[in-house]
């Protein structure tokens, strides 16, 4: 799902392993690595020092829940460098590997598919309401 952010804002990000029945929670066997990678420098991608559980519930794109506390296998954050142009989206990509560079396949010998999103720095976003009412100036 594409992400929309201000300049100043970091976001959290977790990927999340599902299995065939699309349960989630499936961590990495040993030797696989996930990466995320960002188009180009204006878009900032840190990596946990090891993948931390989801911190709050979410919901992916086709409406599946991930509830708090799903062990991931990748978390960090997202943020844009101060070069980062207003309302370009920039392709995210994350990949799973085995540490020989060799794709990780499924149970059925096929490879999984990277996934590729975009992000984007909004200008302007809204923040928070101004008061209801006031002194005047």
């Amino acid at each position: 799902m594409p992400l929309r952010m201000s300049a100043t804002q970091t976001d959290k990000v977790f990927i999340v392993g599902l299995d065939d029945n699309n349960n989630p929670g499936v961590v990495l066997l040993p030797g696989q690595v996930v990466t995320v990678t960002p188009g180009d420098t204006t878009v900032i991608v840190k990596a946990d020092a090891s993948p931390l559980p989801t911190d709050a519930d979410y919901k992916l794109a086709d409406g599946t829940l991930i509830p708090k506390g799903t062990a991931t296998q990748f978390s960090g954050t997202i943020s844009f460098a101060s070069t980062a142009a207003p309302n370009a989206a920039v392709t995210v990509t994350e990949s799973i590997k085995n540490a020989d560079g060799t794709p990780v396949k499924d149970d059925t010998g096929a490879v999984i598919a990277d996934l590729v999103d975009t992000v984007t720095m909004v200008p302007g976003l809204l923040k928070k309401e101004g008061e209801l009412f006031g002194i005047p100036a």
